[in-house]
């Protein structure tokens, strides 16, 4: 930084008359009447009546370098003026008296000083401000007024007070500062300070950084709004363009590039700060939310890929400070490189697709022959998916054809399992498509499946399909009819009953085995299944007993 000729330590009332925070009334008043011999008598005379008056005094004394002696006060108001970087790095000063002299040095800021020191500059200040505190302040005045025979400050309240007013004074020779530098710098200036002090956007920052953005915010609404105005026509035009042709779309999307940088460039502090306050920056996201919907609605109408894939890395770009933008533009960037990866590789998918096609065709038309389509299908695809991952296709999209596969053999399952009720060649098929299922959506429509073709074989596997039900009829005691309650399902509320031959409704010889269902006076038949050994023994033992009757009676 070069040096001044003029701060405003130099224009305060203590440098007109030479005098101290610890020079007494006499000295003052001494002092008044020999510089008004040499400099505006006018000026004199109030700077003598505001240090004498306590009512002025305390804002001179805030605005000078409090707590500082007589003789290091004056060395650092000379190299504020001649080296004003110097009192940057100073050391061991009270927090207001070295805020105070950095003030001084940003009149030293201009144009010629790189981006980063000023930017840092600006840290420096705000940091140094933020541990400002009354109480130490106070202290400080009190000192010095002890020394030079004023009334000490009672009440920290006049105190809090005026450093509301200094603190306004730092905002504003910060700002002035600022304008002395040509836009871009000024907007890159922002950018830089608010980014790292906030460590972007991540923590909160100092209320000086805060009042800066606060007062940046007000000063840019004009041109952000403006320029807001200009993407919307774009995006409309864009909008119109895709009917015309893709040559004038191009040329729109190059443009609302341009337009949404700059836009965004002097945007970038205050969404920084609005980040870092839990908050957010309403022009920011609803630009934002424009511009993506004019990607959705080019890639779901008109399959513009390219351009839709454009603008959200646009987006991803420019809008990262964001939360709830970068969370759904950061989706729509995993779905567009999805689709694109997919279209990449469409020829290596495009047999297991057909593959899977005509196998659900086929078990559609031949619910019988599913199981037998299913062995194909497998034959036939499992090189097809070798060939996707030797030909360095992604994860995404080999998942993608195991799943078609997955979902194909349990389809076949179900269609098999429906019209022969072979519950355990269906497990196999799931089985085996639960092992190719590659996403969790696909595992959970497998795993559902075969949890219930699972029940269905506990209750229906050893059963065959019948017709009809069976007769059961009885006359005089003779006949035929169900016995037993065994085997009970709670879920489906059947159980095993054995159907016999009777004789005077004594169950003699049992026929076989049904799963029913009671419906209070009847029965539903599920299917039928084998005799028991016991079954069979009751068989022997009724034949046996017959034998005897019949040897017996002759």
């Amino acid at each position: 930084m070069r040096s001044l000729k003029e701060t405003t330590l130099q224009r305060s009332a203590f440098c007109v008359l030479g005098v101290t925070s610890r020079s007494d009334r006499r000295q003052i008043l001494d002092l008044a009447e020999e510089k008004s011999l040499l400099l505006d008598p006018d000026a004199c005379q109030k700077a003598r009546a505001d240090l004498t008056n306590p009512r002025t005094r305390l804002a001179l004394e805030m605005a000078w370098l409090p707590g500082v002696s007589p003789r290091k006060a004056t060395q650092l108001v000379d190299y504020a003026l001649q080296n004003p970087r110097s009192v940057r790095t100073e050391l061991g000063l009270p927090v207001l008296a070295h805020a105070n002299l950095m003030a001084a040095a940003f009149e030293a800021v201009d144009a010629e000083d790189a981006v980063n020191d000023i930017a840092l500059f600006i840290q420096e200040m705000a940091c140094l401000v933020n541990g400002l505190s009354a109480d130490d302040v106070m202290r400080d005045i009190n000192e010095d007024r002890a020394v030079s025979g004023f009334p000490e400050i009672k009440n920290d309240e006049q105190v809090k007070a005026a450093l509301v007013e200094r603190r306004r004074h730092f905002r504003d020779a910060i700002k002035e500062a600022l304008n002395r530098l040509p836009p871009e710098s000024l907007v890159e200036t922002m950018t830089v300070a608010v980014d790292s002090v906030t460590d972007g956007g991540n923590k909160h920052a100092p209320e000086l950084i805060d009042e800066l953005v606060d007062s940046y915010e007000v000063e840019t609404q004009g041109f952000l709004e403006k320029e807001a105005e200009n993407i919307h026509k774009l995006i409309a035009a864009i909008r119109d363009s895709v009917k015309i042709g893709e040559d004038t779309a191009r040329a729109l999307v190059d443009k609302l590039e341009v337009v949404t940088r700059n836009w965004d460039k002097v945007a970038q502090p205050i969404q920084l700060s609005a980040k870092a306050r839990g908050t957010h920056h309403d022009p920011s996201r609803n630009l934002a939310y424009s511009i993506r919907g004019l990607a959705v609605d080019l890639f779901n109408e008109h399959d513009m890929l390219v351009y839709a894939r454009r603008l959200t890395d646009l987006l991803h770009e420019l809008f990262s400070d964001l939360p709830e933008v970068a969370e759904k533009v950061g989706e729509d960037l995993g779905a567009l490189t999805d689709i694109e990866t997919k279209r990449k590789f469409s020829e290596l998918l495009a047999p297991v697709s057909a593959l899977c096609k005509a196998a659900i065709e086929w078990a559609g038309a031949f619910p019988s022959e599913a199981e037998r389509e299913s062995q194909k299908l497998m034959a036939a695809a499992e090189p097809l998916l070798d060939d996707l991952v030797s030909g360095g296709a992604p994860k995404a999209v080999v998942d993608d054809a195991k799943d078609q596969v997955a979902l194909t053999l349990m389809h076949c399952a179900i269609a098999f399992g429906n019209k022969t009720e072979k519950w355990k060649v269906c497990i196999a098929l799931l089985e085996r498509g639960l092992e190719l299922a590659s996403t969790a959506a696909t595992r959970e429509r497998v795993e559902k499946n075969l949890e219930i073709v699972r029940k269905n074989d506990k209750v229906l596997g050893e059963l065959t399909p019948i017709s009809s039900a069976p007769s059961l009829a009885t006359i005089n005691g003779f006949g035929v009819t169900l016995y037993g309650m065994a085997d009970t399902d709670p879920e489906t509320g059947s159980y095993m009953a054995t159907y016999y031959l009777v004789l005077l409704f004594v169950p003699v010889f049992p026929i076989c085995r049904y799963r029913v269902i009671s419906t209070g006076n009847g029965y539903r038949f599920l299917g039928k299944a084998p005799l028991r050994t016991f079954d069979k023994w009751h068989i022997a033992v009724s034949v046996i007993a017959i034998i005897w009757v019949i040897l017996q009676a002759n």
